[in-house]
């Protein structure tokens, strides 16, 4: 009979995408997955997978059993989520955020999360997009919130807000009392974070695509000393305009117009497909909240 360790072993296997991933997540060694899968398809009486190796897929039996196995882990962690009533944290939830996310709205996110499922533990993770994309196909994260650019197909993903992004100059520094153009940006030292950061790649697509050569500053993946190095005169750099607006009010920096200005990034809560649990849709629904109580202050 079909039992629930070899359901676990090829349902992790499947979302995780190799078996040393499946096997840290059950905390097994890899022989033993392997010998779980085995016994699972001895027991199926089909063959769950057609090919070998790197190219081996689904067969019929295998896309069907894996349908029967997510409906399986879902009411699985519904049940644990019951389980839950109590005060102490029995859910961990790996949470990844870039740092723009981590200084606005976070906090209040996570005390609504305190106060609506108190049965989980929320362990974020704060890194550059592409980082936190990686880490979200790997296995190692559970949500993340990243720019609609980094969400892959084997993501599904939820709208949460759209941040205005602007250039900002130190105070003092001679501008035109016009836009400016790519050309005319161009004559000041642009920072940027590191390659792997949002920020850093739109910066150079936008000068790639009008065939301009820029000067890059590498300053540093925290948007605070990004401004930091600006109030410095090292340089210019597009940031997030709320995040900042307090500083531009008070004349600490100026904003650079643009013939051209910067489109605004959309924010999504994003998980894996196969990896969609009952609590995701309640933890989507009160980060959209948050985002757009942030948004509207």
């Amino acid at each position: 009979m079909i039992n629930l360790k070899q359901i676990e072993a090829f349902y992790w296997t499947l979302k995780l995408g190799t078996l040393q991933r499946a096997a840290t997540q059950l905390f097994l060694t890899q022989s033993a997955v392997t010998k779980r899968l085995q016994e699972l398809e001895k027991q199926a009486c089909l063959p769950l997978f057609e090919g070998a190796g790197p190219k081996a897929h689904l067969s019929a039996k295998g896309a069907e059993l894996l349908e029967a196995c997510e409906g399986l882990i879902d009411s699985l962690a519904r049940l644990d989520g019951l389980r839950g009533a109590s005060r102490h944290a029995l859910r961990t939830v790996r949470m990844g955020l870039t740092e723009l996310v981590t200084v606005t709205w976070f906090s209040d996110f996570a005390a609504r999360v305190k106060a609506v499922h108190p049965e989980v533990a929320l362990h974020p993770d704060v890194d550059l997009s592409a980082s936190l994309q990686r880490k979200l196909l790997d296995g190692e994260l559970d949500l993340v919130v990243i720019p609609q650019d980094y969400v892959t197909p084997a993501m599904a993903a939820i709208d949460l807000q759209s941040v205005e992004f602007t250039w900002l100059a130190p105070a003092g520094l001679a501008l035109h009392a016009r836009s400016l153009s790519l050309k005319e940006l161009a004559q000041w030292p642009v920072i940027v974070q590191g390659a792997h950061s949002g920020i850093t790649q739109r910066c150079e697509q936008l000068f790639a695509r009008a065939g301009i050569e820029f000067n890059r500053v590498y300053g540093s993946n925290s948007l605070f000393a990004l401004v930091a190095l600006i109030r410095a005169g090292v340089g210019v750099s597009c940031l997030p305009r709320g995040l900042f607006g307090d500083e531009i009010r008070r004349g600490e920096l100026q904003e650079m117009l643009l013939d051209t200005p910067p489109e605004p990034v959309n924010y999504q809560l994003a998980f894996l497909k196969h990896g969609h649990l009952g609590l995701t849709a309640s933890l989507a629904e009160l980060a959209s909240q948050c985002a757009a109580a942030h948004t509207n202050r």
